[in-house]
């Protein structure tokens, strides 16, 4: 019997599976979709028992940056305990930087790509891969969809101001640490767009478009069947 490879989604919203549109902003209350859903448990479904796929989406979740007001939401400083509670890993998918996007980060292209290449470089600085002698593989995932520039906050200030265009430039930026830090890359830009409900989430159509484009990756990356 072979054994089984183990594969961390470590994202956002989108790997969370968030709902379009689902959050009151008074009580904060949100929907999230079913795992049989969610594009991780879509890619789950594809592998097969080849693979276990962990799923590590969190809301509002950074490349390494820290909000004014929420806690707990830098993509760095969870990364490394993260991997070690799930090691031995075969292969970790990165898809993040959405919410570096927002307004009060004020980060473009490069600073977004930056920060995504921080976590890179803590992933490939461990032992946590197959052989917990090496570091996991990596695939990268870039969005670079844009985002619903008139969501508003509480304060009624916009949050994705300014993003259309950082986020245009985004695919390119990743692709570029990827070529540099020797990482797979995805670019899902021109395949998917986000829900018209919020702009900034995917409908269950959208997980099921990025399930598919993940798993065909990882079947060529893990050579899975």
């Amino acid at each position: 019997m072979k054994k089984q490879k183990t594969i961390l989604c470590y994202g956002d919203s989108n790997t969370w599976g968030f709902v379009p549109g689902k959050l009151d902003l008074d009580t904060f209350y949100m929907e999230r979709y079913a795992r049989d859903v969610r594009w991780t448990g879509l890619l789950q479904r594809a592998l097969g028992d080849s693979c276990y796929v962990v799923e590590e989406g969190l809301n509002g979740r950074t490349t390494n940056v820290d909000y004014k007001d929420v806690p707990n939401r830098n993509g760095k400083t969870y990364l490394e305990p993260c991997l070690y509670s799930h090691s031995p890993l075969d292969l970790v998918i990165l898809s993040l930087g959405c919410n570096d996007m927002k307004i009060e980060f004020n980060r473009d292209a490069k600073a977004i790509a930056d920060g995504l290449s921080e976590l890179v470089d803590l992933i490939q600085g461990t032992k946590y891969g197959a052989d917990m002698q090496s570091s996991p593989k990596i695939l990268i995932v870039s969005y670079g969809i844009p985002v619903n520039e008139c969501l508003r906050d509480l304060n009624n200030d916009l949050i994705f101001k300014g993003s259309i265009e950082k986020s245009k430039q985004l695919s390119e930026q990743y692709a570029k640490v990827a070529k540099k830090k020797q990482c797979y890359f995805l670019d899902i830009a021109p395949h998917i767009t986000f829900s018209g409900i919020d702009g900034i989430h995917l409908d269950e159509g959208g997980h099921k478009q990025l399930a598919g484009l993940i798993t065909k990756e990882v079947k060529q990356i893990l050579s899975v069947a």
